[in-house]
C-alpha cells in the first residue's frame, strides 16, 4: 500500500512534464517474532506512559501556578525520569521522544484552536497502539524482504518491492484491533511525473 503525504516546493520541467520531489508513505504488514513482539508491546505501553505521565504533570502544574513546562522541560526531565525508572530505557528512545512531542503539539494546537479539544489521556485498553521514531544515522532501512528497526532489528515483510524510492525520514509502528503488525515508512525527494 502506499499512501501519498504532501508536495514539496522543487518543482523541475523535463520534457514538458512538470516533475515534483513530493513526501511519500509506504505501509508495509511485518511479521515479528516473540521476542520482538515482546518489545514492540514495551514500546507501546512506554510510550503511553510517558505521554500520560507529562500531561498529568503539566496539568497539575498549571492547577497549582498557572504555569506550564516546555518540551525541553519534559525532555530534560525525561532523562532524570529514565534513571529512576530503568525499564524506560528498554525501548527506542526516540519513540519516547516523539511522545513528548506529540503531547507538546497537542498542547499547542488547543491554545491555538481551542475547538480542537484538551489533550486526553492515552487508555491502556485503546485497540490502536502505535509509536513513531526517526531515521538517524541509517537505523531504519529496507532490506527487500525485511526492514531494519531501531531496537528491533531485522522483520519479516511480505511485499513485492525491491527497493523504496528516495530518502527515510521516519516510521511509524502499529498494532492493528485484529493484532497484525503494520510499519509506514515515510520517504522524502520521491520524484512524481505531473502530466
Amino acid at each position: 500500500m502506499c499512501y501519498n503525504y504532501r508536495h514539496r516546493v522543487r518543482v523541475a520541467f523535463k520534457d514538458r512534464k512538470e516533475v515534483i520531489d513530493m513526501e511519500k508513505a509506504f505501509k508495509f504488514r511485518i511479521y515479528p517474532n516473540k521476542t520482538q513482539q515482546v518489545l514492540l508491546q514495551k514500546t507501546f505501553g512506554c510510550a503511553r506512559y510517558i505521554y500520560n505521565h507529562f500531561l498529568a504533570k503539566r496539568i497539575e502544574l498549571y492547577k497549582q501556578d498557572k504555569s506550564g513546562m516546555s518540551y525541553n522541560q519534559c525532555s530534560k526531565e525525561l532523562t532524570t525520569l529514565k534513571q529512576e525508572l530503568t525499564w524506560l530505557k528498554e525501548p527506542d528512545k526516540d519513540a519516547l521522544q516523539k511522545s513528548l512531542k506529540d503531547l507538546d503539539v497537542a498542547y499547542k494546537n488547543f491554545f491555538a484552536r481551542p475547538e480542537v479539544g484538551f489533550p486526553r489521556f492515552k487508555s491502556k485498553h485503546d485497540r490502536h497502539k502505535s509509536y513513531r521514531t526517526s531515521c538517524t544515522n541509517g537505523n531504519i532501512k529496507f532490506l527487500g524482504k525485511k526492514i531494519q528497526l531501531p531496537k528491533l532489528g531485522k522483520v519479516k515483510i511480505k511485499d513485492k518491492r525491491t527497493h523504496l524510492e528516495g530518502r527515510i525520514l521516519n516510521a511509524t509502528v502499529s498494532q492493528e484491533p485484529n493484532g497484525e503488525y503494520y510499519v509506514s515508512i515515510c520517504c522524502t525527494d520521491v520524484p512524481m511525473v505531473v502530466l
